[in-house]
């Protein structure tokens, strides 16, 4: 009674916890709580909602998680009690990662921007060595152009293309499949089997086939995809900074009139 705390046993594949909170308030009584935003990273699709909401929900104290892929943020309703760490990991080990909590504006158009930043320096990046390997691929051959060729590809495919194996292991630890299995089993064909005919000819002239090399298509499609991610990101940045400059028109104080006198107060203290 002194402490203010109830101990509850029950269990959760029966009962929510939401299920609890409801009947608590019923009672006249209220269950201490916390609602936060925080920013996710790794969302490419609507399967990554999922399964950040499925995470967050398991871990015990969450009542309720929505995530949002436009704006990337979770908005967490949980027992004060609960450690943030332990979502952070829950989200970690689905592949994805929580940020920190968003508690104004500014906060979420910085993280868009941050994104917006890493998602450019890496398209840059892939741009430069798939159209220098497209070039190649059209050059007359020379002694050690295949290996010239794969040196290239190879920081596309695994630094430029990070992202997307990431994104396929989150998946796989869940028995699923979503955009980014899709881009790094096809990329990672078409640049292994490039590989493997840069280094052992033989086997394919041993079957009577000419060893060719596709690290362009790897590399390019790489490009393109992240060329796309660019343009999602921009236009999420676009839509953050329009909603801060329409929050900056917002009026600050309002003129009301109270016992017969006008007078100036903040727009948060005018009742209605």
């Amino acid at each position: 009674f002194a402490s203010e705390k109830a101990i509850i046993e029950y269990d959760p594949s029966k009962v929510e916890l939401a299920k609890i909170k409801h009947t608590i308030s019923q009672l006249g009584y209220g269950l201490a709580t916390k609602k936060s935003i925080f920013l996710v990273g790794g969302m490419t699709c609507a399967s990554c909602v999922s399964r950040v909401e499925q995470a967050l929900s398991s871990v015990p104290g969450v009542i309720s998680a929505n995530v949002n892929l436009a704006s990337e943020k979770a908005t967490i309703e949980y027992i004060e009690s609960t450690e943030i760490a332990s979502l952070r990991r829950a989200v970690k080990e689905a592949g994805y990662e929580l940020g920190s909590e968003a508690e104004t504006l500014e906060d979420v158009t910085a993280a868009a921007q941050r994104e917006l930043r890493g998602v450019r320096n890496r398209l840059i990046f892939a741009a430069i060595l798939a159209l220098s390997i497209m070039v190649l691929m059209w050059a007359p051959s020379f002694v050690g152009k295949p290996y010239l060729l794969w040196a290239l590809a190879t920081p596309v495919q695994f630094w430029a293309g990070w992202r997307f194996y990431r994104g396929t292991w989150g998946a796989l630890k869940h028995r699923t499949a979503d955009m980014n299995t899709l881009i790094a089993v096809g990329t990672s064909a078409a640049y292994f089997y490039s590989m493997v005919a840069v280094l052992f000819p033989g086997l394919f002239a041993a079957g009577g086939l000419e060893p060719s090399v596709y690290f362009d298509t790897s590399a390019m499609i790489i490009t393109l995809i992240l060329l796309g991610r660019f343009l999602e990101a921009r236009a999420r940045g676009q839509t953050s900074e329009a909603i801060k400059k329409l929050i900056g028109m917002q009026p600050k104080t309002a003129l009301v009139i109270r016992d017969g006198e006008e007078m100036e107060i903040p727009v948060d203290d005018v009742q209605v």
